[in-house]
């Protein structure tokens, strides 16, 4: 009686390292701080993001934001500003959109216009 057995290929699991943060962190990282009420301390952080997050990523993305000034940290160690990102793309408007121009100065320039294509 002959078994034959066969070699099995193993394949290895390509190491990611392990700070290596992505946008889906990044974003829940954010969510996350902002559902605490009051100011969360940095210290506190491991707890409110253990499962997901572990300890390096969780200092990378603290100096990443920090850095980038999106996120302000006292000196007492609290979260006390986020900035807000905005699509620029959605909210781009104009200086004409955005500017209070008052009615005499629309008539100003109007009949301005119309004066000197009057006077050539």
């Amino acid at each position: 009686m002959i078994i034959c057995i066969k070699s099995r290929k193993f394949t290895k699991k390509k190491l990611s390292p392990s700070n290596e943060v992505t946008e889906d962190d990044i974003n829940f990282f954010l969510t996350r701080i902002k559902k605490v009420n009051g100011y969360p301390k940095v210290r506190d952080l491991q707890k409110l993001l253990r499962p997901t997050l572990n300890l390096v990523k969780i200092n990378a993305i603290l100096r990443y934001l920090e850095k980038s000034k999106r996120l302000e940290i006292d000196l007492d160690g609290n979260i006390i500003w986020i900035r807000e990102e905005e699509n620029l793309t959605d909210h781009h408007l104009s200086l004409a959109e955005v500017a209070n121009v008052s009615q005499e100065f629309l008539e100003y320039f109007s009949t301005k216009s119309v004066d000197t294509k009057n006077e050539s």
